[in-house]
């Protein structure tokens, strides 16, 4: 790597241990990864969460070391040219009586979560950062944890952002820099294979069930969609949390709709694909089957909202809920950010769906916080994918209405 003289004094111990612990973290993984610098990054989306049910049987001292880092992560300023939000946690910072919301965890979380916003963070708590005012402007710099979220930002918005873990986005966001490499550079945004698409989709689900199937073909390489039209946001959010779930894609391209690939000739650099693969209706089918594992029409659970849910979301759960009551022994979750409950608690939705009896989770995910199910019903690929090697459920992967229709009914009602 090719450091600055004032990168390198901190890499040696000028700004303290710390900023030297994380500028070798920087410097480590861009020599890896064949970096040849470190450049400016003007966004971060970090995660400081604090273990919870996630380190399930860590001794009490491994837990406090590793909070005792996040603290120490929080004791340093921000760098004064970034937009820094936090990614979600493993426990809700509202009441919630259920074992899986451990009373000591929330408190460290609240603590971590003041002394972030103290240090230049703002503690959004969500995987979808884009809803709640983090949303870069074609060609930024960013370093963001959630993959689907990286998704999108690279593919929907046109800023520039590898995968980021703790540590790195922790470092990146402290430091201002990140190393060079990856979709951070022009030539490695160039799509690898083509999806020619034929299959109507008609919901943000189908195009989950679109990028499921894509992410699969394209594993780390960049798919480019043709013969789709313009996505809804909320179309693009399933799309993209999806190609991150069944492949380690970074991002997409879609023509005419990705800032820097207004045609397939410029999605392509003027090349041609390295493969081609068609989705059909057929194809479409059998992505929802392969995602539907249930040996009953019987749930338990009905998750919506991963990625979390937009006020769009919401409004729509709460007109499919308006005077109806979700069945006895049913837990209806709509997961979203606290900056959107707001809005849905000023619009009336929150009421609408708590009268109904589910309730908004945010902060989190029921997956996320390990909460068991036996048979689940939710509108996520993404969601669909993770929660049976998680929690252990069966799944069922639907469009909201047929969603909303089995909470309602207490069993799996299928699509009409």
């Amino acid at each position: 790597m090719e450091l600055t003289t004032g990168q390198q004094d901190i890499l040696s111990g000028g700004a303290g241990p710390y900023l030297a612990q994380c500028m070798r973290w920087l410097v480590d993984w861009g020599e890896v990864m064949g970096a040849r610098r470190l450049i400016p990054v003007d966004n971060v989306h970090a995660l400081l969460p604090v273990p919870n049910l996630m380190a399930r049987g860590a001794s009490a001292a491994t837990i406090s070391r590793y909070v005792e880092g996040l603290r120490e992560a929080c004791r340093h300023k921000t760098a004064p040219q970034c937009v820094c939000t936090v990614h979600t946690a493993f426990v809700t910072l509202d009441e919630l009586d259920v074992p899986e919301n451990d009373p000591e965890q929330v408190r460290m979380q609240r603590e971590i979560s003041d002394m972030a916003a103290a240090a230049g963070f703002i503690p959004t708590f969500t995987c979808a950062p884009y809803l709640v005012g983090n949303v870069p402007l074609l060609g930024e710099i960013c370093a963001w944890t959630e993959s689907s979220a990286v998704v999108y930002a690279n593919s929907i918005l046109g800023a520039r952002t590898t995968r980021h873990g703790n540590e790195s986005a922790i470092a990146a966001a402290l430091l201002g820099l990140v190393p060079e490499f990856g979709v951070l550079l022009d030539e490695n945004r160039k799509g690898t294979l083509l999806v020619e698409v034929s299959a109507g989709l008609d919901s943000p689900t189908d195009w989950g069930a679109l990028g499921y199937c894509a992410g699969k073909a394209a594993g780390l390489g960049i798919p480019v969609f043709s013969g789709v039209g313009r996505p809804t946001q909320d179309e693009a959010k399933q799309l993209c949390a999806a190609l991150a779930t069944s492949g380690g894609v970074t991002m997409c391209h879609i023509a005419g709709v990705t800032p820097e690939a207004p045609t397939l000739e410029a999605a392509f650099h003027g090349g041609q694909p390295e493969a081609a693969v068609s989705f059909s209706d057929e194809s479409l089918r059998q992505t929802y089957a392969s995602l539907r594992n249930h040996t009953g029409d019987e749930i338990d659970s009905v998750i919506l909202g991963c990625p979390h849910a937009s006020i769009r979301e919401i409004a729509e759960i709460a007109s499919l809920l308006r005077g109806k009551r979700v069945a006895e022994g049913v837990r209806l979750w709509v997961d979203t950010a606290r900056g959107t409950r707001g809005g849905a608690d000023a619009m009336g939705y929150t009421k609408v769906i708590e009268d109904a009896g589910g309730r908004i989770l945010c902060d989190t995910c029921p997956t996320n916080m390990r909460m068991p199910a036996r048979r689940i019903v939710t509108h996520g690929f993404k969601q669909a994918h993770y929660a049976r090697g998680i929690v252990g459920a069966e799944v069922i992967v639907a469009e909201t209405g047929p969603c909303i229709r089995a909470a309602l009914a207490g069993r799996w009602l299928g699509d009409d």
